[in-house]
């Protein structure tokens, strides 16, 4: 990621905040402009001052807000859940929003396990099917829209059953 300057001293010495465009904020944070247009249109990020060109102008904290924003998205965390902790960004500390994305992390890492859990369910109860039909042989000369006996393809009632259980406990 290149290197912006975003503080630098005036010709009086004073300290004054770059504003960027937002090309350059796309560039840094790599979040497409058309993403950052959007987060502003659905409030997600605050919208920008103007310059005179009426362009958007965009400072540090819109750049830490968007970098944020995308990690949270990588996270798989959804918009809604994103927009608390965005908009109380801007005034709160370091040390907060870690603490709070450390949370998010946390309750994801919880949902991944429970989805772990519930695929491999899935897996074995696959193999049991696939097993099944691999030992079952139907009529070869019964056509199949006059097949009486299903039993090869249909899946036992008592694995219906117990995949409901096992998924309920979750």
């Amino acid at each position: 990621m290149q290197n912006y300057k975003l503080v630098e001293a005036d010709y009086d010495g004073r300290i004054a905040t770059k504003e960027l465009t937002i090309s350059q904020v796309a560039h840094m944070t790599r979040v497409k402009a058309k993403a950052i247009r959007y987060y502003e249109s659905i409030g997600l990020l605050p919208s920008p001052p103007r310059g005179s060109n009426q362009y958007r102008r965009y400072s540090m904290g819109d750049v830490n807000r968007l970098i944020l924003l995308r990690r949270i998205r990588y996270l798989g965390v959804p918009l809604s859940t994103a927009k608390s902790l965005l908009m109380g960004a801007s005034d709160a500390r370091c040390i907060d929003i870690q603490h709070e994305l450390l949370q998010l992390v946390k309750v994801r890492l919880d949902e991944l396990d429970r989805e772990i859990t519930e695929l491999h369910l899935l897996r074995d109860e696959m193999e049991q099917y696939q097993h099944k039909l691999e030992h079952c042989h139907p009529d070869e000369s019964e056509p199949f829209r006059t097949c009486v006996d299903m039993s090869c393809i249909a899946i036992p009632e008592e694995t219906v059953k117990e995949r409901n259980y096992q998924h309920d406990r979750l």
